[in-house]
């Protein structure tokens, strides 16, 4: 929604929105002339308003989208906008279950690099731009397409990028089938002449593209994919991998991240960006995204790592990368559940996704939906319950501070703490970095 309020402010619109709650980037915002409200009050709402444009997350009673809708005001869906401004761009929409924010910031770092000057609407910061934004009055547009309620389909592309398909958001879709289904109506949405670039070691993505009329590129580590990736090792902190026999490297950890780099790779190259170009943003430009396996700190010899994962597949391939990036090193995570119908849905997943964490601290589930606790019967102890069933190494301390006192003593030189999940870990991460830091003054 940041993204979406700096791009109307770009074409000439005066812009105003409201959030639940406060956040870091506000201030900014705010800066750039772009009003903002905290909490949900109807008297946002004035008639001189030319629309409302609302995220699929609010749900149809907020009292801002009843009285736009008793006003007469124009309501819109976020992506719904975003697609009308891609019809007339080499649209790029970027969709999959995980991955989405790291590729489109891959693929727009470069376009903009190569002096393609693209329009990029992405899910997180970038650590590059200060910013989740680029305003560039090229031809390319790149954005990151959520699949959730379906809303992707708002989109006009003509580039797909699938990172993976995976079961996820079901609280909405019946099941992996009904998902698979909405990612193909997605590639359908393609003109003849359109194109997708797809993580072809994801027997699931394979299976969605069965069959389509438009040309398809697949990429990947496995054998038979169009564009090949192999010989992953890390070198002196970084990440070398060589793509059909050239060889590179990154400066962020994780296999999952070679699989999003190979096909922000391919994607260039389609649109004509030169090799080297892509190679020095890849190699020398790109740092990550907030929330991404982001090193926010070190203090007392504590390594303090935040990522977004909330899904088991993520989740797993965050610490495996940090079992790999930090040898020897103990890793203690703290995981904040995001939402009550993921958790339980997904629970033997989550219980098989802490093996390479040395102590697995979860808190509280994070309610993200309304109604969701009643609905969907788990809690954290239950899921600390069976992930000792695999690793024995979880743990249930109750709320945060209960869980940040229990750091505090339990933390020792040479530790690496990864705060995980879209919720609040977050904030215990850097709270516990500036107390740490104080120790040491």
């Amino acid at each position: 929604m940041q993204a979406v309020a700096r791009l109307l402010k770009h074409t000439g619109a005066e812009v105003a929105g409201s959030d639940i709650r406060d956040f870091e980037e506000r201030s900014q915002l705010e800066a750039e002339g772009i009003s903002v409200f905290i909490g949900h009050d109807a008297k946002h709402i004035d008639k001189g308003l030319t629309a409302v444009i609302y995220s699929v997350a609010v749900p149809g009673n907020n009292p801002e989208i009843e009285a736009a809708r008793g006003m007469g005001i124009p309501l819109e869906r976020r992506l719904t906008l975003v697609g009308e401004m891609m019809k007339d761009k080499i649209g790029v929409a970027v969709t999959g279950t995980h991955g989405k924010t790291t590729t489109t910031t891959m693929i727009a770092m470069i376009l903009e690099s190569a002096g393609l000057r693209p329009t990029a609407l992405i899910g997180a910061e970038v650590r590059n731009l200060h910013s989740n934004t680029l305003l560039g009055d090229g031809e390319a547009m790149v954005v990151e397409a959520c699949e959730y309620t379906r809303s992707f389909l708002d989109l006009h592309p003509k580039i797909i990028v699938i990172t993976n398909t995976e079961e996820d958001h079901l609280d909405y879709y019946e099941d992996l089938d009904d998902i698979k289904k909405a990612f193909r109506e997605f590639v359908e949405l393609l003109p003849e002449d359109g194109l997708v670039v797809a993580n072809g070691d994801d027997i699931n993505t394979r299976t969605v593209l069965e069959g389509v009329r438009q040309r398809v590129i697949f990429a990947g580590f496995n054998e038979g994919n169009d564009i090949r990736v192999t010989a992953p090792e890390y070198i002196e902190g970084r990440l070398y991998f060589s793509i059909n026999g050239e060889r590179l490297y990154l400066q962020i950890p994780g296999k999952h991240n070679i699989s999003n780099a190979v096909l922000a790779w391919a994607v260039a190259r389609e649109m004509g960006v030169p090799d080297e170009t892509i190679r020095r943003v890849l190699e020398e430009e790109f740092h990550g995204t907030a929330r991404r396996f982001e090193t926010i700190g070190t203090a007392k010899g504590i390594t303090f790592i935040d990522d977004y994962g909330h899904h088991p597949t993520e989740i797993q391939a965050t610490l495996e990368a940090a079992r790999q990036y930090f040898p020897g090193r103990r890793i203690i995570v703290v995981f904040h559940p995001h939402q009550y119908s993921r958790t339980f849905i997904l629970l033997n997943g989550f219980a098989h996704s802490f093996k390479d964490a040395d102590i697995a601290i979860v808190a509280p589930i994070f309610a993200a939906r309304y109604n969701e606790e009643k609905d969907y019967p788990v809690t954290s102890e239950k899921l600390v319950e069976e992930i000792n069933k695999v690793s024995g190494n979880a743990k249930y301390l109750g709320d945060f501070p209960r869980i940040e006192a229990y750091l505090k003593e339990e933390l020792k030189p040479d530790d690496v703490v990864i705060t995980l999940g879209a919720g609040k870990a977050d904030i215990l991460g850097r709270e516990l970095l500036a107390y740490m830091r104080d120790e040491s003054e």
